[in-house]
């Protein structure tokens, strides 16, 4: 047989001759597909495959994604927490291959979007109501019919001990201020502002680190300066802040300050997470400091995509104690931004969710896998 599939390319089959140079396209349906977050800990028990019940979910998603039904995007958060790993590759294979090669857009470019937002809202005294673009974190592609090619680019992800290093370092930190916490008397609204402030002076400190080490002729920073910086430096180029660099640094400083900049997913979530284990740690959680540093080893990495991504997408799963945490009123993040959420805790209900995806697909759809994907198997 000389003449069959050549590729699938958006919303049509390319027909091709191998003999000649005839081609033919075949027209698909539109396929809008549900966005799932696959966290570490999911993907990895997967990978140890060690747990029946995570395999047959997984089994169910990959199902999902072949049926062009369901997609689960990696993004750079999954590279660096795997490269913590000492069989990285073969997991960050075994993550990419899950994704079928679908990638979100890099965290910074997301977080930008959300301050250039944001200054709008500011700017134009609009209330700080953050409006939601599904687009913003992925590519319009994704919702394409999937081509039978995909190309893999690697990266650099710096001195992996050094890295790991810093993260047991950071974790331990962290769980040293949980005998200050519980002998805190603030209100969780007030500790929401205090994380708030913290974020903002966390920004002004970077940009300020910034200024310094290029006012000292020391220019790597340009390429390698922190990226916090980056998007306070962006906010200070932007003429409606103020005709001086000084104005505009002071209009700066109260945006960083405004309930704004509050309203930011990346900022409101991640204050409102961190507030939630606050009181967890009060009412006497995480008492032991060597237990707690195991636990919540992957916290930061959690915090980070959960806060920055969570909007975007219809569902994630996430460990058990990440799910108790935003499923707590103060972060209730499924009422504040329609995310689903499933962990080791509800399977039953990501299984039963997972299944009204699959019922849900279209018939023509179904009816032009077998043209799109002569191989496969539909179950």
């Amino acid at each position: 047989m000389t003449f069959g599939n050549v590729d699938v390319y958006g919303s049509s089959v390319l027909l091709g001759c191998g003999r000649c140079r005839h081609t033919e396209r075949i027209p698909l349906p539109q396929i809008p597909k549900s966005k799932l977050y696959l966290d570490q800990s999911f993907l990895s028990l997967v990978f140890k495959g060690e747990d029946d019940r995570f395999l047959t979910v997984a089994e169910k998603i990959k199902s999902l994604c072949a049926k062009q039904a369901l997609v689960v995007p990696y993004s750079n958060i999954h590279e660096d927490e795997t490269h913590q790993w000492r069989r990285h590759r073969e997991l960050l294979d075994f993550i990419k291959a899950t994704a079928r090669g679908h990638e979100v857009v890099p965290t910074y470019n997301v977080i930008q979007d959300q301050f250039d937002r944001a200054l709008d809202l500011w700017l134009t005294q609009q209330d700080p109501i953050f409006p939601i673009d599904k687009w913003v974190a992925f590519e319009r592609e994704i919702d394409d019919w999937e081509g039978y090619y995909r190309i893999d680019v690697g990266g650099y992800y710096g001195d992996v001990e050094k890295i790991r290093a810093a993260k047991i370092e950071s974790i331990s930190g962290l769980v040293e201020t949980f005998d200050n916490w519980r002998n805190g008397s603030e209100t969780v609204d007030e500790q929401i502002d205090l994380e708030l402030a913290s974020a903002a002076r966390g920004y002004l400190n970077a940009y300020y680190t910034f200024v310094e080490r290029l006012a000292a002729g020391d220019y790597d920073v340009l390429l390698s300066g922190p990226i916090n910086a980056q998007y306070v430096e962006r906010l200070i180029r932007h003429r409606a802040l103020g005709e001086t660099v000084d104005e505009r640094v002071q209009s700066a400083i109260r945006f960083l300050h405004s309930s704004h900049f509050a309203a930011m997913p990346a900022q409101s979530i991640s204050a409102r997470i961190y507030a939630a284990l606050r009181e967890q740690v009060r009412r006497g959680a995480y008492a032991n400091k060597e237990k707690a540093i195991d636990r919540l080893s992957g916290f930061f990495f959690d915090v980070n995509h959960i806060s920055i991504y969570a909007p975007y997408f219809d569902a994630m799963i996430v460990d058990r104690s990440m799910h108790e945490l935003l499923r707590t009123d103060t972060v209730d993040l499924t009422g504040r931004w329609g995310t689903r959420l499933f962990s080791a805790s509800n399977l039953e209900e990501l299984e039963a969710w997972l299944t009204e995806i699959e019922d849900a697909i279209p018939s023509e759809q179904i009816e032009a896998l077998p043209v799109a994907y002569p191989r496969l198997e539909l179950k």
